[in-house]
């Protein structure tokens, strides 16, 4: 039996091998630059994933023979204030911030403490 993921795993896994790629890319073609390391989900469930983080406007959809997708560029401004705006309708804070937290890459985790004071390893 394969152990399960960390918690929002699998959206972070999707989301480094979309910025990796540098251009639009299909669900298949995700699937084929998949990490060894890591248990390779089902196309279904990687749909899924995409399907998800379009709809939280982390990702855009670009419609063709086979869909693709990208990153969402958004303005550092922007993208601050739409956090900030999630933070404040969650009912748990801090339940909020360790999952957004546990979804950011070794980078964005140092830039992170060095925002709020904290070394970076």
């Amino acid at each position: 039996m394969v152990g399960r993921r960390a918690h929002g795993q699998l959206k972070t896994t999707v989301l480094a091998l979309l910025r990796e790629a540098g251009e639009p890319v299909s669900a298949r073609m995700l699937l084929e630059r998949w990490p060894d390391a890591e248990p390779k989900p089902a196309f279904t469930t990687v749909i899924t994933v995409l399907t998800r983080l379009q709809q939280a406007g982390a990702v855009e959809r670009l419609d063709g023979g086979e869909a693709r997708f990208r990153v969402r560029a958004v303005a550092g401004g922007v993208a601050a204030e739409s956090m900030l705006a999630a933070l404040l309708e969650s009912a748990d804070r801090g339940a909020a911030l360790m999952s957004f937290a546990e979804q950011l890459d070794a980078t964005d985790l140092d830039v992170l403490r060095r925002a709020v004071g904290g070394s970076a390893p």
